[in-house]
């Protein structure tokens, strides 16, 4: 069955379930200069059957990436204050010279500290589909990297969020998380995986100050490094502006990754949601894994301006931006709707 037929499948089974004054249906597009424009749709019943559960169907599809997450929840499991939630996840992806598809779901446990604080802890198991490109790889390389294969990944993480919008005023966010994948647990690889994420907002007199910045590790003991399916490829705009997607990094990916970006933020009409912001964006990318190329690292940054519009049907911005590192320094001009900092 394919990826499309999975989602349809599944949007057909909670759309009978929604069909109740509980029920929200949405539809979304914004636009993205790397991935182009971006479809979503969501159905969710929050209080299922009178149960109090709650079930909600998502579908996001671009030229890059699609995806369909059907969500069962139960807050408040037994009056303990823990919540249960039950995933069931489609997700098909393109990467340079490979597709990559994967089936699989999870289960998570968590506890909201308090308003702002949540740790939950997580298994998630799927198993992978790469397809390569037969004019980018050769048949040798496509042998054992191209391999199926299953993952499932134990993990716990703790969120801390109060910003109060898409691209901020104020507010801080942090995320901290660290998963482990092994055999043990039903994957065919034994890995360890690290991430962390901040952000904040505050007022400079009349400016806006953002800061942002996240990592990624991604480690395995395997001589053969880590597998391809999970390696870490520059994001484009999301992750250093005036780099298209993937242009920067080795085609294999990474296993490191830092990013970071600042902004300062002055309204020029405020009722209108108008402001001029500039920019400074900085990333590192770490291969360490020495049979998918040699071990090094390279740093890319660039600097810019922005338009951005609050708009009332979601932010909108324009940015230019000026690479300061590699061979191709040409500005580039980027429109997003629909995204934050």
């Amino acid at each position: 069955m394919t990826l499309l037929s999975r989602t349809v499948a599944l949007a057909t089974l909670v759309a009978s379930a929604a069909a109740s004054a509980d029920g929200t249906f949405e539809i979304g597009a914004g636009y993205s200069p790397d991935e182009g424009f971006i479809g979503r749709a969501r159905i969710a019943q929050s209080n299922l059957f009178g149960s109090g559960t709650s079930l909600s169907l998502s579908a996001d599809v671009s030229l890059l990436a699609t995806r369909g997450d059907l969500n069962y929840t139960i807050p408040n499991l037994g009056d303990t204050g823990l919540d249960v939630g039950v995933d069931l996840i489609a997700a098909r992806r393109t990467f340079p010279g490979f597709d990559r598809e994967s089936v699989g779901g999870a289960l998570t446990l968590g506890h909201q500290l308090d308003r702002a604080t949540r740790m939950f802890v997580r298994y998630r198991i799927e198993d992978v589909a790469l397809t390569p490109d037969p004019t980018a790889f050769a048949a040798r390389t496509t042998t054992d990297r191209f391999a199926a294969h299953r993952l499932a990944w134990l993990g716990s993480g703790l969120a801390y969020n109060t910003l109060d919008s898409p691209i901020p005023l104020r507010g801080t966010r942090l995320e901290l998380t660290a998963e482990a994948s092994g055999p043990e647990i039903g994957s065919d690889y034994q890995l360890l995986r690290f991430g962390a994420r901040a952000d904040h907002a505050m007022d400079l007199g009349p400016l806006t100050l953002r800061l942002h910045g996240h990592a990624t590790y991604i480690h395995t003991d395997d001589p053969a490094g880590v597998p391809l399916s999970e390696r870490l490829f520059h994001d484009g705009y999301a992750d250093v502006r005036g780099y298209p997607i993937y242009s920067i990094g080795s085609r294999f990916g990474e296993n490191l990754e830092a990013l970071g970006r600042a902004e300062l933020e002055l309204p020029v009409w405020r009722r209108a949601g108008l402001s001029i912001a500039g920019f400074y964006d900085v990333g590192l990318r770490y291969n360490e894994d020495a049979s998918y190329g040699p071990i090094a690292g390279a740093v890319y940054r660039s600097v810019g301006g922005s338009l951005i519009w609050r708009s009332p049907i979601g932010p909108l911005r324009f940015d230019v931006a000026f690479p300061l590192d590699g061979k191709d320094r040409d500005r580039a001009f980027l429109l997003n709707i629909g995204a934050g900092f």
